[in-house]
């Protein structure tokens, strides 16, 4: 049996303002065309669909016509909530889902939710575990009360008396650490002092495991437990990690192999480093470019309007740094300024900034405007 797998799809989301709408729209349509040519058995979506629990309109619809696809292509689809999404929502039709092969689970309940796809080699047994929080698995399970996130999940592993004899996948949505350990991405929410870790060990009985929440695909602990990432990049930490759909074809229990398939959208995210009209200069002669930039600066003079001159090549820049020059010996001086002049101050100032002193020329005309303000006065 052949599974693809997928998560966190953010639908909706804006990356500095900038709404990613049309690359996701892109990205869908390329994941109904790998449908077609890989023929799976089952679509696995492991939670954050949406980028906010309220979600724009256009990425309803946007959903909204990516399950229609998939129903069309009689697709069996199973899909849980994300911390981002609302469970309440995303349940919106779920039986009416659930007949056309679409199971959708957005809140925990005392006994998980699961369905039984059958091959060959026997019948799948397909788990349910949408994001929760202790408290919510404590209003469920009323006869114990849990505060670590792992104790709230054995919980409920354990009420659902699963038969490991058999072939299980379970879908979840969890930060799934192993000892302590998972390479994160700057578009991920972190909690204070870890407290929300899950050790991966806890998944080890099952067949595979679907994970949800961590941007970057990645093993944990073992071959079958595995994060499918975002489809696309969702910051600039994000660049360098390969992006794509988890392949996973389920044989006998205990043969599982795994491949993948690379995603990319027309717009691309990059950084580009260095003096502004080097930069400038490399844009025309590649005759500008539509990518979603990071810019970084490294020239110690003023710039007129940075931005605007790299808009006109750049039109998606999202974000512009400057680079000071560091110096050989940057030790902190403390400066009486108490009897100081306004114009010393300034001048230290300026130097304090830009690595360098006045120049003649701005020192005549600082002292000239400091006149002017002193006959003012």
């Amino acid at each position: 049996m052949k599974f693809f797998h997928i998560s966190d799809l953010h639908l909706g989301k804006r990356v500095y303002e900038f709404s990613m709408l049309e690359e996701q729209k892109e990205l869908l349509r390329t994941i109904l065309q790998k449908i077609e040519e890989e023929k799976p058995d089952a679509l696995l979506i492991s939670g954050d669909v949406y980028d906010k629990p309220v979600p724009p309109v256009e990425a309803v619809r946007l959903l909204d016509d990516f399950l229609t696809e998939l129903s069309a292509r009689n697709l069996h689809t199973y899909l849980i909530a994300g911390n981002h999404d609302s469970a309440q929502r995303l349940e919106f039709g779920k039986d009416i889902f659930g007949k056309n092969n679409i199971h959708i689970a957005g809140n925990i309940s005392a006994k998980m939710e699961y369905f039984t796809e059958t091959d060959a080699f026997g019948p799948v047994d397909i788990w349910l575990l949408p994001f929760f929080k202790p408290a919510h698995v404590n209003g469920v399970l009323v006869d114990q009360t849990f505060s670590s996130y792992g104790e709230a999940a054995k919980a409920l592993l354990d009420c659902a008396e699963i038969d490991f004899s058999k072939r299980n996948i379970i879908l979840a949505h969890q930060f799934v650490t192993w000892k302590g350990t998972a390479e994160r991405s700057d578009s991920e929410t972190m909690s204070l002092g870890g407290v929300d870790e899950i050790d991966a060990s806890l998944f080890f009985p099952f067949d595979y495991v679907a994970l949800g929440h961590l941007h970057s695909p990645q093993p944990m602990g073992k071959d079958t437990v595995r994060y499918a990432g975002s489809p696309m990049p969702y910051s600039f930490s994000e660049i360098r990690q390969k992006k794509g759909i988890t392949v996973v074809e389920l044989k006998e229990k205990g043969n599982i192999t795994f491949d993948f398939i690379s995603l990319e959208t027309k717009r691309k995210f990059r950084e580009i480093k260095g003096p502004l009209q080097e930069l400038l200069k490399a844009a025309k002669e590649e005759g500008g470019s539509e990518d979603y930039i990071r810019c970084i600066l490294t020239d110690q003079e003023a710039l007129l309007d940075p931005i605007g001159q790299l808009r006109s090549v750049y039109p998606n820049l999202m974000t512009l740094e400057f680079v000071q020059k560091e110096t050989a010996d940057e030790q902190e001086t403390i400066v009486d300024t108490e009897d100081m002049k306004p114009d010393a101050l300034f001048s230290l100032f300026f130097e304090k900034q830009n690595d360098r002193k006045l120049n003649e020329t701005q020192k005549k005309l600082l002292q000239k405007i400091w006149k002017g303000l002193e006959e003012e006065a």
